[in-house]
Protein backbone atom coordinates (compact mmCIF):
# COMPACT_ATOMS: atom_id res chain seq x y z
CA UNK A 1 0.00 0.00 0.00
CA UNK A 2 3.04 2.04 0.99
CA UNK A 3 4.47 1.62 -2.63
CA UNK A 4 0.96 2.61 -4.15
CA UNK A 5 0.26 5.86 -2.32
CA UNK A 6 4.06 6.64 -2.87
CA UNK A 7 3.94 6.05 -6.67
CA UNK A 8 0.14 8.05 -7.01
CA UNK A 9 2.07 10.91 -5.39
CA UNK A 10 4.54 10.66 -7.91
CA UNK A 11 2.22 10.74 -10.87
CA UNK A 12 0.90 14.18 -9.58
CA UNK A 13 4.51 15.81 -9.08
CA UNK A 14 4.85 18.59 -11.11
CA UNK A 15 8.31 20.02 -12.72
CA UNK A 16 10.73 21.18 -9.95
CA UNK A 17 11.33 25.24 -8.96
CA UNK A 18 13.38 26.03 -11.64
CA UNK A 19 13.91 29.78 -9.96
CA UNK A 20 15.13 27.71 -7.15
CA UNK A 21 17.28 25.77 -8.77
CA UNK A 22 18.48 28.73 -10.95
CA UNK A 23 20.38 31.17 -8.55
CA UNK A 24 21.85 28.16 -6.21
CA UNK A 25 23.74 27.08 -9.85
CA UNK A 26 24.72 30.77 -10.34
CA UNK A 27 26.28 30.99 -6.66
CA UNK A 28 27.82 27.75 -7.43
CA UNK A 29 29.65 28.47 -10.21
CA UNK A 30 30.62 32.12 -8.64
CA UNK A 31 31.99 29.96 -5.89
CA UNK A 32 34.37 28.23 -8.07
CA UNK A 33 35.88 30.90 -9.58
CA UNK A 34 36.23 33.16 -6.18
CA UNK A 35 37.91 29.46 -5.01
CA UNK A 36 40.49 29.52 -7.63
CA UNK A 37 41.40 33.05 -7.72
CA UNK A 38 41.47 33.33 -3.51
CA UNK A 39 43.43 30.26 -2.90
CA UNK A 40 45.93 29.52 -6.36
CA UNK A 41 48.56 31.57 -4.73
CA UNK A 42 48.66 29.99 -1.30
CA UNK A 43 47.73 26.69 -3.09
CA UNK A 44 50.71 27.04 -5.22
CA UNK A 45 53.26 27.92 -2.62
CA UNK A 46 52.13 25.24 -0.04
CA UNK A 47 50.93 22.29 -2.52
CA UNK A 48 53.26 22.76 -5.56
CA UNK A 49 49.86 23.09 -7.50
CA UNK A 50 47.58 25.91 -8.06
CA UNK A 51 44.50 24.50 -8.51
CA UNK A 52 45.04 22.01 -5.38
CA UNK A 53 42.02 23.31 -3.42
CA UNK A 54 39.90 23.99 -6.42
CA UNK A 55 40.17 20.36 -7.60
CA UNK A 56 39.42 19.71 -3.51
CA UNK A 57 36.39 22.35 -3.48
CA UNK A 58 34.95 20.44 -7.26
CA UNK A 59 35.25 17.51 -5.95
CA UNK A 60 32.33 17.83 -2.76
CA UNK A 61 30.64 20.04 -5.43
CA UNK A 62 30.48 16.84 -7.70
CA UNK A 63 29.29 14.95 -4.48
CA UNK A 64 26.84 17.60 -3.67
CA UNK A 65 25.35 17.73 -6.80
CA UNK A 66 24.96 14.28 -6.86
CA UNK A 67 23.12 14.42 -3.92
CA UNK A 68 20.80 17.00 -4.92
CA UNK A 69 19.51 15.08 -7.64
CA UNK A 70 19.52 11.93 -5.68
CA UNK A 71 17.26 13.81 -2.84
CA UNK A 72 14.91 16.01 -5.03
CA UNK A 73 13.90 12.32 -6.58
CA UNK A 74 13.01 11.24 -3.46
CA UNK A 75 9.55 11.91 -2.08
CA UNK A 76 9.33 14.34 0.45
CA UNK A 77 7.09 12.20 2.78
CA UNK A 78 9.65 9.51 2.89
CA UNK A 79 11.77 11.40 5.19
CA UNK A 80 8.98 11.54 7.99
CA UNK A 81 10.05 7.93 8.54
CA UNK A 82 13.46 8.82 9.29
CA UNK A 83 13.14 12.13 11.13
CA UNK A 84 13.85 10.59 14.47
CA UNK A 85 16.85 8.16 13.71
CA UNK A 86 18.64 11.63 11.99
CA UNK A 87 17.98 13.61 15.16
CA UNK A 88 18.86 10.75 17.43
CA UNK A 89 22.06 10.35 15.27
CA UNK A 90 22.87 14.06 15.01
CA UNK A 91 22.92 14.26 18.92
CA UNK A 92 25.15 11.34 18.97
CA UNK A 93 27.53 13.22 16.88
CA UNK A 94 27.25 16.45 18.32
CA UNK A 95 28.35 14.62 21.81
CA UNK A 96 30.80 13.20 20.11
CA UNK A 97 32.54 16.10 18.83
CA UNK A 98 32.69 17.41 22.21
CA UNK A 99 33.80 14.32 24.84
CA UNK A 100 35.38 12.33 22.15
CA UNK A 101 39.96 12.14 22.08
CA UNK A 102 41.41 15.12 20.01
CA UNK A 103 42.49 11.97 17.66
CA UNK A 104 38.94 11.60 16.80
CA UNK A 105 37.48 15.72 17.42
CA UNK A 106 40.72 17.30 16.77
CA UNK A 107 40.83 21.27 18.01
CA UNK A 108 41.02 23.91 15.56
CA UNK A 109 41.90 27.61 16.27
CA UNK A 110 39.81 27.06 19.71
CA UNK A 111 37.27 24.98 18.76
CA UNK A 112 36.17 21.47 18.24
CA UNK A 113 33.74 21.01 15.50
CA UNK A 114 35.17 18.20 13.37
CA UNK A 115 35.00 14.20 13.47
CA UNK A 116 38.32 13.08 11.75
CA UNK A 117 38.48 9.20 11.55
CA UNK A 118 41.43 8.23 9.18
CA UNK A 119 41.23 10.48 5.81
CA UNK A 120 37.69 11.04 6.31
CA UNK A 121 36.18 14.46 7.98
CA UNK A 122 33.17 16.78 8.46
CA UNK A 123 31.16 18.44 10.77
CA UNK A 124 28.38 17.22 12.35
CA UNK A 125 26.74 20.39 13.05
CA UNK A 126 25.79 21.18 9.56
CA UNK A 127 24.65 17.78 9.38
CA UNK A 128 22.39 18.09 12.12
CA UNK A 129 20.90 21.40 10.64
CA UNK A 130 19.53 18.97 7.84
CA UNK A 131 18.27 16.12 10.80
CA UNK A 132 16.50 19.49 12.75
CA UNK A 133 14.52 20.54 9.91
CA UNK A 134 13.49 17.10 8.86
CA UNK A 135 12.19 16.51 12.47
CA UNK A 136 11.15 19.61 13.24
CA UNK A 137 8.94 19.32 10.21
CA UNK A 138 7.80 16.14 11.29
CA UNK A 139 7.02 17.06 15.03
CA UNK A 140 5.41 20.30 14.47
CA UNK A 141 3.19 18.74 11.59
CA UNK A 142 1.93 16.19 13.89
CA UNK A 143 1.20 18.91 17.11
CA UNK A 144 -1.49 20.77 14.83
CA UNK A 145 -3.03 23.23 16.64
CA UNK A 146 -1.77 22.39 19.98
CA UNK A 147 1.34 24.09 18.90
CA UNK A 148 -0.09 26.84 20.31
CA UNK A 149 -0.65 25.39 23.81
CA UNK A 150 2.81 26.11 25.66
CA UNK A 151 3.11 22.80 26.98
CA UNK A 152 2.52 20.91 24.12
CA UNK A 153 4.04 23.62 22.02
CA UNK A 154 7.06 26.30 22.87
CA UNK A 155 8.14 24.22 25.78
CA UNK A 156 9.27 20.98 24.34
CA UNK A 157 10.27 22.71 21.34
CA UNK A 158 12.39 24.74 23.05
CA UNK A 159 14.18 22.09 24.90
CA UNK A 160 14.67 20.06 21.49
CA UNK A 161 16.16 23.08 20.15
CA UNK A 162 18.10 23.60 23.69
CA UNK A 163 19.49 20.62 23.33
CA UNK A 164 21.26 20.88 19.83
CA UNK A 165 21.92 24.63 20.53
CA UNK A 166 23.66 23.96 23.73
CA UNK A 167 25.63 20.73 22.40
CA UNK A 168 26.56 23.22 19.70
CA UNK A 169 27.85 25.95 22.23
CA UNK A 170 30.08 23.45 23.93
CA UNK A 171 32.26 23.54 21.06
CA UNK A 172 31.77 26.17 20.70
CA UNK A 173 30.66 27.83 17.38
CA UNK A 174 27.92 30.85 18.53
CA UNK A 175 27.25 31.59 14.83
CA UNK A 176 26.06 28.03 13.83
CA UNK A 177 23.71 28.34 16.60
CA UNK A 178 22.16 31.51 16.07
CA UNK A 179 21.36 29.71 12.33
CA UNK A 180 19.51 27.06 14.64
CA UNK A 181 17.70 29.53 16.38
CA UNK A 182 17.07 31.41 13.30
CA UNK A 183 15.48 28.18 11.64
CA UNK A 184 13.66 26.83 14.79
CA UNK A 185 11.67 30.31 15.35
CA UNK A 186 11.03 30.11 11.37
CA UNK A 187 9.39 27.04 11.62
CA UNK A 188 7.51 27.50 14.62
CA UNK A 189 6.18 30.92 13.27
CA UNK A 190 5.23 28.99 10.21
CA UNK A 191 3.50 26.09 12.25
CA UNK A 192 0.86 28.27 13.49
CA UNK A 193 2.97 29.52 17.17
CA UNK A 194 1.09 32.21 19.07
CA UNK A 195 2.65 35.12 18.29
CA UNK A 196 3.09 36.42 22.51
CA UNK A 197 4.36 33.27 23.33
CA UNK A 198 7.19 33.56 20.38
CA UNK A 199 7.87 37.19 21.16
CA UNK A 200 8.67 35.96 24.55
CA UNK A 201 10.89 33.33 23.54
CA UNK A 202 12.76 35.56 21.34
CA UNK A 203 13.58 37.79 24.15
CA UNK A 204 14.19 34.80 26.50
CA UNK A 205 17.03 33.83 23.35
CA UNK A 206 18.50 37.05 23.02
CA UNK A 207 18.86 37.21 27.20
CA UNK A 208 20.64 33.22 26.99
CA UNK A 209 23.00 34.87 24.34
CA UNK A 210 23.68 38.31 25.67
CA UNK A 211 24.69 36.00 29.03
CA UNK A 212 27.18 33.79 26.38
CA UNK A 213 28.80 36.55 25.27
CA UNK A 214 29.38 38.12 28.58
CA UNK A 215 30.59 34.68 30.02
CA UNK A 216 33.25 33.88 28.13
CA UNK A 217 36.43 37.15 27.16
CA UNK A 218 36.92 36.05 23.93
CA UNK A 219 33.41 36.52 23.13
CA UNK A 220 33.28 39.63 24.70
CA UNK A 221 36.08 40.88 23.04
CA UNK A 222 34.61 39.92 19.61
CA UNK A 223 31.62 42.80 21.13
CA UNK A 224 34.56 45.55 22.30
CA UNK A 225 35.86 44.75 18.71
CA UNK A 226 32.48 45.32 16.92
CA UNK A 227 32.02 48.48 18.34
CA UNK A 228 35.92 50.09 17.77
CA UNK A 229 37.90 47.39 15.77
CA UNK A 230 40.99 50.07 15.37
CA UNK A 231 41.05 50.07 19.02
CA UNK A 232 43.62 46.95 18.66
CA UNK A 233 43.94 46.83 14.78
CA UNK A 234 46.78 44.04 14.80
CA UNK A 235 45.48 41.68 16.79
CA UNK A 236 41.87 41.13 18.28
CA UNK A 237 40.50 44.13 15.32
CA UNK A 238 42.93 42.82 12.37
CA UNK A 239 40.52 40.35 11.04
CA UNK A 240 37.77 42.82 10.99
CA UNK A 241 39.96 45.94 9.59
CA UNK A 242 41.39 43.88 6.81
CA UNK A 243 37.52 42.75 5.29
CA UNK A 244 36.57 46.16 5.34
CA UNK A 245 39.80 47.02 3.54
CA UNK A 246 38.95 44.48 0.88
CA UNK A 247 34.98 45.79 1.03
CA UNK A 248 36.14 49.34 0.46
CA UNK A 249 38.80 48.89 -1.90
CA UNK A 250 36.65 47.20 -4.32
CA UNK A 251 34.53 50.46 -4.96
CA UNK A 252 31.74 49.72 -7.19
CA UNK A 253 33.08 47.57 -9.97
CA UNK A 254 36.04 46.08 -8.14
CA UNK A 255 39.93 45.74 -8.95
CA UNK A 256 39.16 43.13 -11.51
CA UNK A 257 39.00 39.17 -10.99
CA UNK A 258 41.90 38.08 -9.52
CA UNK A 259 43.48 41.01 -9.01
CA UNK A 260 42.59 40.94 -4.98
CA UNK A 261 45.16 41.91 -2.35
CA UNK A 262 43.62 41.30 0.76
CA UNK A 263 43.77 37.50 -0.54
CA UNK A 264 47.49 37.11 -0.47
CA UNK A 265 48.00 36.84 3.38
CA UNK A 266 46.51 39.71 4.60
CA UNK A 267 42.70 38.21 5.24
CA UNK A 268 42.07 35.76 7.34
CA UNK A 269 39.65 32.40 6.35
CA UNK A 270 40.02 34.29 3.02
CA UNK A 271 38.14 31.04 1.51
CA UNK A 272 35.94 30.30 3.53
CA UNK A 273 34.36 32.72 5.82
CA UNK A 274 35.59 35.97 4.08
CA UNK A 275 35.37 35.26 0.91
CA UNK A 276 32.37 37.51 0.66
CA UNK A 277 35.00 39.97 1.11
CA UNK A 278 37.14 39.10 -1.67
CA UNK A 279 33.98 39.13 -3.80
CA UNK A 280 33.44 42.50 -2.66
CA UNK A 281 37.19 43.73 -3.76
CA UNK A 282 37.07 41.64 -6.98
CA UNK A 283 33.32 42.64 -8.22
CA UNK A 284 32.75 45.62 -6.32
CA UNK A 285 29.51 46.96 -4.85
CA UNK A 286 27.95 45.11 -7.94
CA UNK A 287 29.10 41.89 -7.75
CA UNK A 288 28.16 42.03 -3.52
CA UNK A 289 24.48 43.32 -4.59
CA UNK A 290 23.95 40.41 -7.43
CA UNK A 291 25.18 38.02 -4.79
CA UNK A 292 22.42 39.14 -2.43
CA UNK A 293 20.25 39.25 -5.12
CA UNK A 294 20.69 35.55 -5.46
CA UNK A 295 19.76 34.73 -1.89
CA UNK A 296 16.42 36.93 -2.41
CA UNK A 297 15.40 35.08 -5.11
CA UNK A 298 15.88 32.37 -3.51
CA UNK A 299 14.05 33.29 -0.20
CA UNK A 300 11.36 34.52 -2.35
CA UNK A 301 10.70 31.17 -4.53
CA UNK A 302 11.51 28.99 -1.09
CA UNK A 303 9.00 30.69 1.04
CA UNK A 304 6.59 30.62 -2.01
CA UNK A 305 6.79 27.17 -2.31
CA UNK A 306 6.05 26.83 1.54
CA UNK A 307 3.20 29.16 0.82
CA UNK A 308 1.66 26.91 -2.00
CA UNK A 309 1.87 23.32 -0.21
CA UNK A 310 -1.06 22.37 1.09
CA UNK A 311 0.76 19.91 3.12
CA UNK A 312 1.83 20.94 6.70
CA UNK A 313 4.79 18.94 6.44
CA UNK A 314 6.25 19.68 3.18
CA UNK A 315 5.49 23.26 4.03
CA UNK A 316 7.59 23.01 6.90
CA UNK A 317 10.32 21.57 5.30
CA UNK A 318 10.59 24.04 2.75
CA UNK A 319 10.18 26.91 4.87
CA UNK A 320 12.81 25.19 7.23
CA UNK A 321 15.50 24.61 4.35
CA UNK A 322 15.07 28.04 3.14
CA UNK A 323 15.18 29.65 5.91
CA UNK A 324 18.58 27.80 6.87
CA UNK A 325 20.00 29.31 3.70
CA UNK A 326 18.81 32.17 3.72
CA UNK A 327 19.99 33.15 7.19
CA UNK A 328 23.44 32.09 7.13
CA UNK A 329 23.84 33.86 3.64
CA UNK A 330 22.41 37.37 5.43
CA UNK A 331 25.07 36.71 8.37
CA UNK A 332 27.95 35.94 6.61
CA UNK A 333 27.27 39.05 4.67
CA UNK A 334 26.19 40.94 7.74
CA UNK A 335 29.73 39.45 9.21
CA UNK A 336 32.27 40.39 6.20
CA UNK A 337 30.65 43.88 6.60
CA UNK A 338 30.85 44.63 10.17
CA UNK A 339 26.99 44.80 10.64
CA UNK A 340 27.44 42.68 13.43
CA UNK A 341 29.93 41.35 15.81
CA UNK A 342 32.65 38.85 13.89
CA UNK A 343 31.75 35.06 14.03
CA UNK A 344 33.05 32.45 11.75
CA UNK A 345 30.35 30.91 9.47
CA UNK A 346 30.69 29.98 5.58
CA UNK A 347 29.00 31.61 2.78
CA UNK A 348 26.20 29.36 1.41
CA UNK A 349 27.40 27.80 -2.37
CA UNK A 350 30.28 30.08 -2.24
CA UNK A 351 32.28 29.18 0.49
CA UNK A 352 35.42 26.58 0.27
CA UNK A 353 33.26 23.09 0.50
CA UNK A 354 33.79 20.16 2.47
CA UNK A 355 30.97 18.23 4.18
CA UNK A 356 28.51 21.65 4.38
CA UNK A 357 28.59 21.69 0.67
CA UNK A 358 27.29 18.35 0.35
CA UNK A 359 24.39 18.65 3.07
CA UNK A 360 23.38 22.17 1.98
CA UNK A 361 22.80 20.57 -1.55
CA UNK A 362 21.19 17.76 -0.26
CA UNK A 363 18.73 20.04 1.34
CA UNK A 364 18.25 22.03 -1.74
CA UNK A 365 17.16 18.83 -3.48
CA UNK A 366 14.41 18.49 -0.66
CA UNK A 367 13.36 22.02 -1.67
CA UNK A 368 13.24 20.72 -4.93
CA UNK A 369 10.86 17.99 -3.96
CA UNK A 370 8.90 20.05 -2.35
CA UNK A 371 8.11 22.09 -4.85
CA UNK A 372 7.43 19.07 -7.49
CA UNK A 373 3.86 18.75 -4.98
CA UNK A 374 3.32 22.44 -4.10
CA UNK A 375 0.15 23.17 -5.87
CA UNK A 376 -2.74 21.01 -5.81
CA UNK A 377 -2.96 18.94 -8.61
CA UNK A 378 -6.81 20.14 -9.21
CA UNK A 379 -5.67 23.94 -9.32
CA UNK A 380 -2.48 22.52 -11.58
CA UNK A 381 -5.06 20.99 -14.05
CA UNK A 382 -7.64 23.83 -14.06
CA UNK A 383 -4.74 26.28 -14.94
CA UNK A 384 -4.04 24.19 -18.05
CA UNK A 385 -7.15 23.93 -18.90
CA UNK A 386 -7.38 27.73 -18.98
CA UNK A 387 -4.47 27.95 -21.07
CA UNK A 388 -6.23 25.23 -23.72
CA UNK A 389 -9.04 27.60 -23.71
CA UNK A 390 -7.37 30.68 -23.92
CA UNK A 391 -5.62 28.85 -26.66
CA UNK A 392 -8.26 28.19 -28.87
CA UNK A 393 -9.82 30.96 -28.51
CA UNK A 394 -7.54 33.06 -29.63
CA UNK A 395 -7.38 32.95 -33.65
CA UNK A 396 -4.37 32.48 -35.48
CA UNK A 397 -2.37 35.61 -36.34
CA UNK A 398 -3.52 37.05 -32.74
CA UNK A 399 -6.56 38.82 -34.05
CA UNK A 400 -10.15 38.69 -32.98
Amino acid sequence: MAVSSARARLAKAGPIDGWVLAPVVALLMLGVVMIYSVTSAEAFLAHDSASHFLVRHVQWLVLGCIALVVFSRVEYHQWRRLSVPLMVLAVVLLTVVVFAPLSVSPEINGARRWIRIGPLQGQPSEFAKLAFVIYAADWLSQKGEKVRNLWYGLIPFGIILGLLVGLIMLEPDMGTSLIFVATGGTMFFVAGAHLPQLAGATVLAAGAFTALIFSASYRLDRLTTFLDPWSDPLSKGYQPIQSLLALGSGGLVGRGLGVSRQKFGWLPEARTDGIMAIVGEELGFFGGTVVLALVIVIAVRGFGIALRCRDPFGALLASGVTAWIVFQSLLNIAVISLTVPFTGIPMPFISLGGSSLVVLLSAVGVLLNVSRYAEAPKAREGRHRARGRTRRVQPAGGRV
